[in-house]
């Protein structure tokens, strides 16, 4: 169970990784002390985290 978790922006509608996001705003700004994710491709700050593919099966009560 090692899926990677992958975001949507917003804006541009492009999915990317954590490790995307975090890079590409790193190299960009590494002065400050603090980390959020942006968009790797446009640089948007809202993002929102896609749904895993498949069905999940809960069991009844």
């Amino acid at each position: 169970m090692s899926e990677k978790v992958t975001y949507k922006c917003w804006r541009c509608g492009s999915e990317f990784t954590v490790e995307e996001g975090l890079e590409t705003f790193m190299a960009k700004e590494s002065s400050e002390g603090y980390t959020f994710l942006r968009c790797p491709y446009c640089g948007y700050r809202i993002i929102g985290k896609t749904r895993r593919p498949g069905l999940k099966y809960v069991k009844a009560i």
